[in-house]
Order: C-alpha cells, then structure tokens, then sequence
C-alpha cells in the first residue's frame, strides 16, 4: 500500500510484484488511527518528512493492515492517518474510509442486534404465554376429569351411604326384634330357672322323701327278717388277762395296750382290727355268727377235719354252718339293700354261692371277697366314714350301713370309691390259687354266679311303696327266721321262705 502521493510519484516498492502475485494475509482488525494533528508549518513538515524519511531505510515495524513487517512506502503521517490504499489499485478505498464503513457496521449490526433481541424478546414472552397458556389448558383438562372422576365417586359414594343407611335401618329393625327375642328368652330362661329351682326342690324332697320310705324299709328288713347284733364272746385274750393283773400298770396303760393290739395301720391309717375274737356279729339268728375280724380260719379247718375223718356228723351247729350261714345271709341282704338303693353292685354274686357243703379254699375265698367288695360299694354310695370300714369285716360293715347314725343312708346320686381301700382287699390268696389251679373244674366265673339263678322268681316289687300294714305278718315271718335251724341247709330254707312270703304279701296288698 503507498500513499497518494507517492503513487503520483510512480514510486514503487520492492514487495509490489510479491503482493500482485499472492493474495495478502488475513490481518487482524487495526487499531483505530490516532487522531489527526494539528496543522503544522511548512517547515515544521519538512523537518517531519526528513524525520519520517529517515525510517523508510528500517523495516522494523509491520503494517497495520496486512500485518507484515516490509520495507516502507509511505510516511508515518499518513500511516497514523489511515490515509492509504492498496498498490495494485484493486480497491481504491482507503483505510480510513475502511475504518468509518467498518464502525458504521458495527453500529448496524448492534441496532440490528437490539432489534433482534427485542423482537426476540417479544417472541420469547409470547412462546411463554403460549406455553402457560397450554399448561393451564392442560391443567384445567385434568381438572375436569378429577372432577368427573370426584363426582363419580361422590355419586357411587352416596348410593354406598343409601344401602348402609338402609342395611343400618334393617339391622336396627333386626336388633329391635332380637332385642325382643332376647327378652323372651331371657323371661323363659327366668321361667325354666324358677321351674328348674322349684323341680330341683321338688326332686330333692322326693329324694329325702324316697330316703326316708329307703330307711324305714331298710329298717325293717334288718330289725324283722335280717337282724344283726354283736355279740360278746366268753373268752377273754390272756395279754389283757395278764395286764389287768399287773399292778405296775396303771388302768389308762392297760386300755391304751388293748386298743393298740386291736388296731391295723392299712393303706395309710389305722383302722380297727378285733384279732381276739372277743366279739362276733349274729344276722338272723344268735347261732349265725361270723367273727368281727372277718376271720374264717374256722370254716378251712373244719372242713380239713371232716375231709380226714370220714365219720358221721354229730354237731350241726359247727363252725362251717354258721360261718356259710352268715355268708348266705349277709349276700341276700347285701342283694336286697342294692335293690332298695338301686345301686349296682360291681360283682355278681348268687345268693345260694355259700350254700355248697365242703367249698374249696380258693372258691370260698373268691366269694368271700366278692360279697366284702359289695358291702364296701354299698357303703361308699351311702357316704359312710372311711375311717369306720374295713375290707374284712362284712357284717361290721353292713351294721355301719344300716345304722340309724348313718344320716346318708337311702341317698341317691353320685358317689366316690376309696382307691385304698379297695386295692387293700386281695381277691386270691396266694396260698389259695395253687390248689385252684390243681382242680380245674372247682373254678367258678362271673357268669356262673350271676343272680336270680337258683331261686324263685318273683315279681320285681317296688320297695319306695311298700305298705306298713302287713306287720303281723313280718312279725310272724321274724320270729319263723329267729327259730334256731337244725341245719345250714334249713336255715337258708327257712330264710328263702320268709323273703318270699314277705314279697308275695306285698304283691298281694297291691
């Protein structure tokens, strides 16, 4: 690039061929020229061209519009200027006119800039407003479905509360009635507990009714047909002898060693256990007796004694006959009290099972066992003491029963069974099972000895109404069973008679 004045001087520079032949560098936008200076003299630029001309030697600086460092062509004036243009003539506008242009674009572009934004700006608040516009839109969209989902659900809601108002009124209405039944039931409840507290009454003056008709019929049988009465024994035990007559003893010693040999500790107590055989026990009759210890040693041996003679028999009343005899009676009275009590017995047991002559050890101590198991049931069912029994003594026990002390006595209902003192009681005696095993046809079953089978059979009476009157009669009968027997077989003849003719009297009062 050159001034205008050195172009009209036909100046040339030594690039100029370069520039004509390559295209310039991309240059950097320039700074902007200094301000012009003031006007100066003509000698004062004459000293400045000098000056100026002197650095047209020295390419050390590079030019501001190709930004190449060449050798100078124009003056530092026209430089600061802007006033030059390119060499080859190819644009002849110069760089300050460049300069000027290149602002008055910026400044365009800047306008056009703000306009832009401004419209931008409008555009952007109308794409918000749109866009708020859509979601509102939307909004009031999902507004009316959540209303119309509300509404629905109100609706099925409000159909919900008419049927639970209406099940509500139905289960009120339902509640009234139950209420109502329930107030029936309650006053039949009332009613049926009156009538039950006032059947239970009734029932339990029938029942003490029926003990006390139970107790005056028990009472007769045991004062007209079987009486039973201890009785004392001549014989004396001789420890008692030999302690009366010693004088170092004194009197409460000598009862206190008396009731000490007559009491067992069996099953956890002590009970009463006369071994002395100072007192037996008659039923019927003085001559039948049985010990009160419930000992029937005498009933083996005599039989062992018979068995070993062979001989005839003189005395009738021996200890076998009353021993059987007793027995005989004790079970027939035993069978009669259970069906005044209507107790079942738990063993089966005939009256005529101690009617045999010469019974084996091991069947007599099966039956006798059996009629002590009896007597202990018929005691527990009448709420007799414990303490007052014994597994052995069957008389003692049946006058414990009897007794007018027994304020239970004819009672009806359930009852408890002392475990010890049947568990006390030994069905076989071990010395006794032996020969029942050596003489298997002498084995008797339960159901050989079942009852009814060998005697009479009479019309079942009911003993709650048996009538008073006949008494002359009972009476009569009493005395005929008191009559001493000849023998076993017409004691228990004669005792057949009388519970028969008793019973036929009776049924022929109905």
């Amino acid at each position: 690039m050159a001034s205008p004045s050195a172009k009209e001087d036909g100046e040339v520079g030594p690039g100029e061929g370069m520039a004509g032949a390559r295209p310039p560098r991309p240059h950097l936008p320039a700074q902007p020229p200094p301000p012009p200076p003031p006007a100066a003299s003509p000698g004062s630029v004459m000293v400045e061209s000098v000056d100026d001309a002197e650095g047209l030697y020295v390419a050390v600086e590079r030019c501001p519009l190709c930004n190449t460092a060449r050798r100078r062509l124009t003056c530092a004036r026209c430089v600061q200027l802007g006033d030059f243009v390119y060499f080859d003539g190819r644009n002849s506008e110069r760089y300050t006119e460049k300069w000027e242009r290149l602002q008055k674009l910026k400044k365009e572009n800047e306008s056009l800039q703000r306009r832009v934004v401004t419209a931008l700006d409008k555009k952007t608040q109308t794409d918000q407003l749109k866009w708020k516009i859509m979601s509102c839109k939307m909004k009031i969209a999902q507004l009316k479905e959540a209303i119309c989902s509300g509404n629905e659900e109100v609706k099925s809601g409000k159909d919900l509360l008419l049927r639970s108002q209406e099940d509500s009124q139905r289960l009120q209405r339902r509640a009234v009635r139950h209420q109502e039944k329930r107030g029936k039931i309650e006053r039949h409840n009332q009613r049926l507990m009156e009538l039950m507290e006032k059947r239970g009454r009734e029932l339990q003056a029938k029942l003490e009714t029926l003990a006390e008709v139970r107790r005056d019929h028990i009472l007769e049988l045991t004062t007209h047909i079987f009486p039973t009465q201890e009785e004392k024994q001549g014989s004396r035990d001789p420890a008692d002898v030999a302690a009366e007559c010693d004088l170092a003893l004194t009197s409460s010693t000598v009862s206190e060693l008396a009731e000490a040999r007559r009491t067992t500790y069996m099953s956890g107590r002590w009970i009463w256990d006369d071994q002395n055989g100072e007192t037996s026990i008659s039923i019927t009759s003085p001559h039948v007796t049985l010990p009160s210890n419930g000992d029937c040693s005498a009933y083996y041996s005599w039989v062992e004694e018979k068995s070993a003679s062979h001989g005839p028999e003189l005395d009738h009343i021996n200890p076998a006959h009353t021993i059987s005899a007793a027995l005989c009676y004790a079970t027939q009275l035993v069978n009669i009290l259970s069906h005044i009590l209507d107790v079942n017995l738990p063993k089966k047991l005939c009256n005529s099972e101690f009617c045999g002559d010469s019974l084996s050890r091991y069947r007599f101590t099966r039956a006798v066992n059996k009629l002590n198991t009896n007597v202990l049931h018929l005691c527990f069912s009448q709420h007799v003491a414990s303490e007052l029994l014994h597994p052995h003594h069957t008389l003692r026990n049946i006058m414990f029963l009897v007794s007018p002390e027994n304020k239970n006595l004819g009672r009806s209902g359930p009852f408890e069974v002392t475990a010890d003192l049947e568990e006390s009681m030994e069905f076989v005696e071990p010395e006794s099972a032996g020969v029942a095993e050596e003489s298997g046809d002498e084995a008797v079953s339960d159901e050989e000895t079942d009852l009814g089978t060998d005697w009479e059979t009479v019309p079942s009476p009911r003993f709650c109404d048996i009538p008073s009157q006949p008494m002359e009669l009972s009476q009569s009968t009493a005395m005929q069973a008191s009559q001493p027997a000849g023998n076993a077989g017409g004691m228990i003849s004669s005792a057949a008679a009388s519970v028969t003719s008793w019973f036929r009297a009776y049924t022929g009062q109905r």
